[in-house]
């Protein structure tokens, strides 16, 4: 007789390994949620868009409140237009892109997440915030006077 040590006994018949019994093994696939950062980021692009249109709407009215007039006061084009309200609607949509875009790398970066909207809204608020230091260096490199157009060495008549 020999010395069998207990740990080493063979395992029963029906204790075999899962890759090699015949029944295939197989798990439901696990449904990923949306991640709320994501959805958040999403949204804050959403809303700033609508702040940038609401925008765009006032100026034009501002113009065509110019327009036709030919002169515009600044007490009429404060209460016919809510001037006032520019800036503010310019700074508060700024201010939402600019945290959409860190709520939407947060949302990327979760694990276990669907990163859809996630990325659709880090792509929206990073394009606005891009198209905006576009259009400042546009706007800086525009000279803003006859003096940047004509050179020095040129005497007006």
């Amino acid at each position: 007789m020999s010395y069998q040590d207990p740990d080493l006994q063979k395992p029963a018949v029906s204790e075999e390994h899962p890759v090699f019994s015949e029944v295939p093994v197989s798990q439901p696939p696990v449904k990923l949620k949306h991640s709320g950062p994501g959805i958040a980021s999403f949204m804050m692009s959403l809303v700033s868009l609508i702040g940038y249109i609401i925008l765009a709407v006032m100026i034009i009215n501002l113009f065509a409140h110019f327009s036709q007039y030919q002169t515009i006061s600044p007490k009429v084009a404060l209460q016919q237009t809510g001037t006032l309200l520019l800036p503010f609607i310019f700074l508060g949509s700024l201010l939402l892109n600019c945290s959409g875009l860190v709520v939407g790398i947060i949302g990327i970066a979760l694990r276990n997440r669907k990163k859809a909207f996630a990325i659709a809204g880090l792509i929206i608020n990073a394009l606005i915030i891009i198209g905006f230091i576009a259009l400042l260096a546009i706007g800086l490199a525009v000279p803003n006077s006859t003096a940047d157009i004509v050179p020095s060495s040129v005497q007006p008549l």
